[in-house]
């Protein structure tokens, strides 16, 4: 049998293979359910969010959808689905894609990547797709495979090394840990490293596609970050799919009250973990990192008042901010009056100001509230500022102490500090102090927390100052020999 039979009977056989497997070819949730069967012999468990994820993802692959966003519940099959087999997947129909994924866990992600490795390298695959090039020696790791068709699947952690590669999919798979959802260092540091290394990653920005799928853990988590963005004309647009794990409202699968996926999990087993934790099932399964269950100040220990009582002792606090991008907290300036031990929020002055904006803003709520004295938040920059704004004030003829304030422990656990004033009605606010409650409604998964800092630096500005109480006030006024007062 000379060469060009044997090859004419090759191409004739590859495409009876081909023929055969065109369901599967055509289908990412057809190729699964066959290989879950004939690969790993159990059933994937097919559901409508299934099929919801499988057209956008085909969206992905005729360049028709370059960002896609899928907030969903955990143990939904999204990493199976899109970490792992659509990947798999997109290999048998461009062998020469090239695909990213990353994750909070680079050890994770690359186990991931393992998996898809074998599922690429099996019979199975083969017979969907039997013209399947082989797996490069010299690059056939966990963390790095790529096919003598070109094709590659790189997996490393978020903001891990990706120096050298690009891609024509990036995959971001859950790319921060709820346990760290709290942080600002943290949030913020996935949200930059989005910015500056994700789109520079893609051969090209405008067609090659970006995957993030997560549950939501944060009002300012990776999707909140950029969805704010997107809303207010600055970032990019995403076909955004947001899967509840109970349908809140009337949905187009199912009605208000209904499970996702009934037969994996009904809905008692979702009201047993909504029970066992309100907040962690608001934010990950519901896909809402804010609402009534995450609260930790609830509006009815709100108190208000609308004349200020007198005999206040009356300080003004400064929690400087210098970063002038959207996402960064901003300053906040509190001016507050304290009668015993109830608090009275007389003004609150928050934006983004530069520092001679901010010096101004200090000075007028000086003038107008004569506080006994204004404490700056004391850090780095900070400190610098205290000392002009010091001089400022003197040549302005406005002669308030300004005293450094320093604290120790996180951010959120001196916030939680108020929860005890706040539920006992010691403090007061006016009912157009709007910022002010946002803050408290949506804390610890809100954007910012600038103004409720303040408000807890206040109080304890307040506390380590010395007492005036007239009973205590004995000065003792004695003269020397030339009439001059010496006070003892």
């Amino acid at each position: 049998m000379n060469q060009d039979l044997q090859a004419a009977l090759l191409e004739k056989a590859l495409r009876e293979l081909e023929r055969r497997s065109r369901d599967k070819q055509d289908s990412l949730i057809s190729f699964i359910k066959y290989f879950f069967k004939e690969e790993l012999n159990k059933e994937f468990q097919v559901n409508w969010h299934h099929e919801l994820i499988e057209e956008k993802l085909k969206g992905v692959l005729d360049g028709t959808t370059t960002r896609l966003m899928i907030n969903i519940p955990p143990g939904s099959g999204k990493t199976e689905l899109i970490t792992k087999c659509f990947p798999v997947w997109a290999m048998g129909l461009r062998p020469d894609i090239r695909i990213i994924t990353t994750g909070y866990s680079a050890a994770l992600t690359q186990n991931f990547g393992a998996e898809a490795r074998d599922y690429y390298k099996s019979n199975t695959f083969k017979k969907v797709f039997p013209r399947r090039s082989g797996v490069r020696s010299d690059q056939d790791t966990k963390g790095l495979w790529r096919t003598n068709a070109g094709g590659q699947y790189l997996a490393t952690g978020t903001g891990g090394s990706i120096t050298g590669h690009r891609a024509n999919c990036f995959i971001i798979d859950d790319p921060i840990k709820p346990d760290d959802a709290e942080s600002d260092v943290k949030r913020t540091a996935v949200n930059r490293w989005y910015d500056n290394t994700v789109l520079s990653r893609l051969f090209n920005p405008n067609t090659d596609a970006v995957i993030i799928v997560m549950q939501r853990t944060h009002e300012d988590d990776l999707c909140g970050y950029l969805l704010d963005k997107a809303q207010n004309g600055a970032g990019e647009v995403f076909d955004h799919i947001s899967v509840q794990a109970i349908a809140e409202i009337q949905e187009a699968f199912r009605d208000a009250g209904e499970s996702y996926h009934e037969d994996r999990f009904p809905l008692t087993a979702l009201e047993k973990i909504r029970s066992n934790d309100p907040v962690v099932f608001s934010t990950q399964y519901q896909q809402e990192p804010v609402n009534k269950d995450t609260q930790e100040f609830h509006e009815e220990f709100f108190r208000y008042y609308e004349e200020i009582p007198k005999g206040l002792r009356t300080f003004t606090v400064v929690d400087p901010a210098f970063k002038q991008q959207k996402h960064n907290d901003e300053t906040a300036i509190v001016t507050g009056g304290f009668r015993d031990d109830e608090l009275y929020i007389l003004e609150v002055t928050h934006g983004r100001y530069n520092a001679t904006q901010l010096i101004d803003k200090v000075i007028y709520h000086g003038l107008k509230w004569h506080p006994e004295k204004i404490g700056v938040e004391g850090f780095q920059a900070q400190t610098v500022l205290g000392q002009w704004l010091t001089k400022t004030m003197k040549d302005r003829q406005l002669y308030v102490p300004v005293d450094e304030i320093m604290q120790k422990g996180s951010k959120e656990e001196k916030i939680r500090g108020l929860q005890g004033p706040i539920r006992h009605g010691k403090v007061f606010w006016k009912k157009d102090m709007q910022a002010l409650e946002t803050q408290l409604k949506k804390f610890p998964r809100g954007r910012h927390d600038d103004i409720i800092d303040a408000v807890q630096m206040l109080f304890h500005f307040y506390k380590v100052q010395p007492s005036v109480d007239d009973k205590d006030f004995n000065l003792q006024v004695q003269y020397d020999h030339l009439g001059r007062p010496i006070f003892t």
